[in-house]
């Protein structure tokens, strides 16, 4: 049957998409200044076709070096900024934080998806500080070492878990991550294969990629689509976000429940869940509480494991690649630690071990886990360097190319830990700046980076005193050729890549066995 209602659709979209244009461009003229440079759009659509499906990474480099440190876009009335050098990102996101710290409307992901609860995702204001309070105090770089007892007997679990099934790599890495955060965050133990609440964790964060990829659902540029009906014709992405949202609570419910009922019955495990449920103020509202203690909980986990696999991913990834680095590193190590590893690394020996705190830095910066962050949003109009930034622009800290600046860090994709390095090589080069970018901007930087800076010295200095990583081998034993190649998306992973895996010694073997078998 012939409808017209998909036409009907169409003009409506195409005049909201006129009349807002012509709204912008009216109050741009009252400042009588341009917008920051950008490729040129097309009527209606704007900038829609430019936006990459894949190798986002890329384009937005390339776009950097075409326009420069800001590059503005426009798609169907919505008001994108890619901020890519750190000095504008520090002009915009820390000394102009009260018009940098929103969050532009996330209709997708908070709206369909439901992710609203997290403060990673709310708007600016008394409720995300109250959010972002609770987690500080517990992840603040004075109380982060508390838990390196839980990241250093997950790590020497790792280690076993490695030397038992060296094949199954990305699977250790996941399960390590999961391992180490569900037991920090709740006090629960994962079980070795096959956790409910890791694949349920698992299946919620992939569609969070997903969602905040730019571009990849049209209601985030014409919100009014979210209230297309489920049936309609075009409107999958109610489906999609249906399903999504009931992983997603099941994922911040359930493990919270588990504590509580733990709790009840005096068995629960110190944890950031049971800490804070066990000193709950009497005089406030203890539901109220309760939910701010699950929301924050909830963004912990879903925060911090993927981008922990990710940045290890890299981190063998560049082993591979680099065999200089992992004999200069070990050699480190077995100064530090005694020859033939007489022991396993411990958190004390950070302050003597230069060569891999650069290996963490450098991981960081090489192929940094979310190359757009997450993106911010102007409260008010705005001036910058003579362009003119509207209220409600989208502004993206361009990570990647931040972290790839070659007049910051010379020769850029070449994986060198010794760019953070003084001339001798017995300290940190001061000099280089660190990359924070990795862990995103101004008031909305990572809470959590103290514990995940911990957990990424931690494991590179455990598996390096331990094993020997190298390229994958053919049929022949011959090495197999390894290229850096990554995935696309708001997540960004190496590609699979081939590897071999083996003890440095007989006796790294028989530390790894032991270690294993006394961790708690």
């Amino acid at each position: 049957m012939f409808t017209y209602a998909p036409y009907l659709f169409g003009l409506v979209v195409s005049i909201c998409c006129f009349l807002y244009t012509r709204h912008r461009q009216d109050v741009r003229r009252r400042f009588g200044l341009p917008y920051p440079p950008g490729p040129k759009p097309l009527p209606i659509i704007g900038n829609l076709c430019d936006l990459p499906k894949e190798n986002e990474s890329a384009t937005y480099f390339q776009w950097a070096q075409r326009y420069g440190d800001l590059v503005y876009a426009n798609v169907l009335g919505r008001d994108l900024l890619f901020v890519n050098s750190a000095q504008v990102a520090a002009d915009l996101f820390e000394k102009r934080f009260s018009n940098y710290s929103d969050r532009t409307p996330l209709y997708m992901i908070n709206d369909l998806m439901g992710w609203e609860w997290s403060f990673g995702m709310m708007r600016y204001g008394d409720r995300w500080k109250k959010h972002r309070l609770v987690f500080d105090r517990q992840f603040k770089s004075s109380v982060a070492p508390a838990y390196r007892p839980i990241q250093a007997a997950q790590c020497h679990l790792f280690l076993r878990r490695l030397l038992d099934s060296p094949n199954d790599l990305l699977e250790h890495l996941r399960h390590n991550a999961a391992s180490t955060i569900m037991k920090v965050i709740y006090g629960i133990d994962i079980e070795p294969q096959n956790d409910h609440y890791v694949e349920v964790a698992e299946e919620a964060l992939t569609a969070l990629g997903k969602a905040a990829t730019p571009g990849a659902f049209l209601v985030d540029s014409l919100p009014f689509l979210k209230y297309v009906p489920e049936w309609m014709p075009g409107a999958g992405f109610k489906r999609k976000a249906r399903l999504w949202k009931k992983t997603l609570y099941e994922m911040r419910d359930a493990p919270f429940e588990a504590v509580k009922v733990a709790m009840i019955r005096g068995g629960a495990s110190p944890s950031f869940v049971s800490n804070l449920l066990g000193d709950l103020n009497p005089k406030a509202d203890s539901d109220e509480q309760m939910e701010t203690i699950k929301c924050c909980a909830g963004l912990g986990y879903a925060a911090g494991a993927e981008s922990v696999v990710s940045a290890l991913s890299s981190f063998f990834l560049a082993m591979i690649l680099c065999p200089e680095v992992q004999r200069k590193a070990q050699s480190e190590l077995d100064v530090v630690i005694g020859p033939g590893s007489a022991r396993l690394p411990h958190f004390n020996d950070r302050s003597s071990t230069p060569y891999i705190n650069a290996i963490v830095k450098e991981v960081l910066r090489w192929n940094p886990v979310a190359p757009l962050g997450l993106p911010h949003m102007t409260t008010k109009d705005d001036v910058y360097n003579g362009y003119f930034i509207p209220s409600g622009t989208t502004v993206f800290g361009n990570t990647w190319t931040i972290l790839h600046d070659e007049s910051v860090y010379p020769q850029p994709l070449m994986f060198s830990p010794e760019r953070f390095l003084s001339p001798d090589g017995r300290e940190l080069n001061k000099c280089t700046p660190d990359p924070l970018a990795a862990f995103g901007y101004g008031r909305r930087i990572c809470p959590g980076r103290h514990m995940a800076e911990a957990t990424l010295w931690i494991s590179i200095a455990s598996i390096l005193a331990t094993f020997d990583v190298g390229p994958g081998l053919d049929d022949g034993g011959r090495p197999v050729k390894t290229k850096a190649e990554f995935s696309s998306g708001a997540i960004c992973h190496p590609l699979p890549f081939q590897y071999t895996i083996s003890p440095r010694s007989d006796i790294a073997r028989r530390l790894i066995q032991q270690t294993a078998d006394v961790a708690p």
